[in-house]
């Protein structure tokens, strides 16, 4: 195979039609010049390059050797550029996966933002569940996993993989806007014992098992009313006065106008969320700038839920 920098040495010797002046162009000295030139002729075994008055220019096998190179130089610089590019997170694509509330509140600000600061870089997005994740990220076919766990920052399993804690989810309770203690800042959750509840019990919503465990706690069993397929449909069902319901902060998403949302009083454990990936993609930089956009979402959606109230 022949060497690039040996090609690159000839073009510039045809080029200029002086091994002086080729030496000048390429900041070499004259003897290396004249060196990776004679080494090229014995690689090919032909030769090159001929006297022609005071210069040098190059013989025929020469002159489409120099059109050759041309070409081959040409495509090295663009694959290089292309790998830089890559190096830089300029361009290249990352995959992440995350349940659907972080799908629908954390990923879209995060898209928006490498839109505008990458926009070579492609962002290729998909929802499941937390162990379908972990086995997509472990198997390589996702490089960056959004998941809820239920440790806290401090607490990290010594699994392998690189976890970034993004934010803790609290609870809030759902009312129709109708409901006796909808005027209340705080609700006690034991003043909900005797009203019927909705429950969403999607694959990534808070199903009917934690709501009854979170009641349970603040002493009582919830009585259901109805079940809905994720947080969007639990807030229908509560703004028609069938219930009341639980949501986690991230996923009210646009607040039903027959809904009142309220923090609880000894608020319950909340949704630990944090960001996954392997070892030997936490200093690529595309990975990197999506950690850093999801650290900045996160920022952004706790200040937007403290100046909300929720």
């Amino acid at each position: 195979m022949l060497d690039l920098r040996r090609l690159q040495t000839f073009v510039a010797v045809v080029d200029t039609g002086s091994v002086t002046e080729a030496a000048h162009r390429l900041g070499l000295t004259p003897s290396s010049v004249s060196q990776q030139v004679s080494q090229l002729d014995r690689e090919i075994g032909l030769a090159l390059l001929e006297k022609s008055g005071r210069g040098i220019q190059p013989t025929s096998a020469g002159l489409t050797l120099a059109e050759q190179a041309r070409m081959v130089l040409s495509v090295a610089a663009e694959a290089e550029a292309v790998m830089a590019d890559l190096r830089e997170g300029r361009t290249g694509r990352v995959r992440v996966v995350s349940f659907t509330s972080a799908g629908d509140s954390l990923m879209p600000v995060v898209v928006a933002d490498l839109r505008r600061t990458r926009p070579g870089l492609q962002v290729a997005t998909t929802i499941s569940e937390t162990d379908e994740a972990y086995d997509a990220l472990r198997a390589g076919r996702v490089d960056v996993a959004l998941v809820l766990e239920t440790y806290s920052k401090g607490q990290e399993p010594t699994d392998g993989l690189v976890r970034i804690h993004l934010l803790d989810d609290p609870f809030r309770v759902m009312l129709p806007t109708a409901h006796r203690l909808a005027g209340a800042r705080v609700i006690d959750l034991e003043d909900l014992a005797t009203d019927d509840w909705v429950a969403a019990v999607g694959v990534n919503g808070l199903g009917r098992a934690e709501t009854v465990a979170i009641c349970r706690r603040a002493g009582f069993t919830p009585r259901f009313a109805a079940q809905a397929v994720e947080f969007p449909a639990a807030q229908a069902y509560v703004a028609t006065g069938i219930g009341v319901g639980l949501v986690p902060a991230l996923a009210l998403g646009t607040v039903h106008e027959g809904v009142a949302v309220r923090p609880i009083r000894n608020e319950p454990e909340p949704r630990h969320v944090w960001a996954l990936t392997r070892p030997s993609l936490v200093d690529h930089v595309p990975v990197a700038q999506t950690l850093r956009s999801l650290r900045k979402a996160a920022a952004d959606q706790r200040r937007i839920a403290a100046a909300s109230g929720r």
